[in-house]
């Protein structure tokens, strides 16, 4: 039975091993392919810059974030320059990097968003915008009272606000939507293009048939007098 018991243990000690070196060599694998993809992101980024405006149709073509946009800020986007999504080490949290051009909104080229956890907890903190022009400010909490979570109104007060990262949909559709598919967001959606051509063909063939119908009342007409 000792024995027995012994050659248990023994086994046991040898699936911790094994379990020990599995976590490594994933922790190993995760780091490379980390590595390879920053690589490849980077890439991305340089091709991006040649393009105008890519961000600017990125944000706007997304069915959710357009929803966010205002006037002003869609204008704002055309400075829209690189986006960044970094993943912090062990997966502890991530971080939203937007840079900008010299632009008349505000005098930031950087803006940072970061959400962290913490001891089980999500944190979040942003950069402080350095705005040209006083903004509005928004309704503060009243004391005592318990907040209700409302969507942001705007994008740049989703950014401004990090009272509650754990329900942050926003960053998260930035993480691991258009970070991920961003040529997606950015090319035209071949649904809505053929939406299009079967709207405009319809269209055609509606004139087609008024044509034909006035060349036939003008043709039945033209009979009639001729009698």
């Amino acid at each position: 039975m000792d024995s027995a018991i012994i050659e248990l243990e023994m086994c046991h000690n040898e699936l911790d091993k094994l379990n020990e070196k599995e976590n490594e060599e994933v922790i190993a694998m995760d780091q490379k392919f980390r590595k390879l993809r920053q690589e490849c992101y980077d890439k991305r980024s340089k091709i991006i810059e040649k393009i105008p405006d890519f961000w600017f149709t990125v944000f706007t073509g997304h069915p959710d974030l357009c929803n966010i946009l205002t006037e002003e800020e869609e204008d704002c986007l055309h400075y829209l320059r690189k986006l960044e999504v970094d993943m912090a080490d062990n997966n502890s949290g991530y971080s939203i990097k937007f840079y900008f051009k010299e632009n008349p909104y505000f005098k930031n080229d950087l803006l940072v968003k970061e959400i962290s956890y913490k001891q089980d907890k999500m944190a979040s903190e942003s950069t402080k915008i350095d705005w040209t022009k006083p903004q509005k400010k928004t309704a503060t909490k009243t004391p005592g009272k318990k907040r209700v979570r409302e969507e942001p109104k705007s994008f740049f007060g989703w950014f401004a606000n990090n009272d509650d990262p754990a329900n942050d949909k926003i960053a998260e559709i930035i993480k691991d939507d258009v970070w991920a598919n961003t040529l997606q967001y950015y090319l035209p959606d071949p649904d809505m293009e053929g939406e299009d051509d079967s709207n405009e063909s319809s269209d055609a063939e509606e004139g087609g048939d008024e044509t034909n119908g006035d060349k036939t009342t003008q043709a039945s007409g033209d009979g009639t007098s001729s009698n």
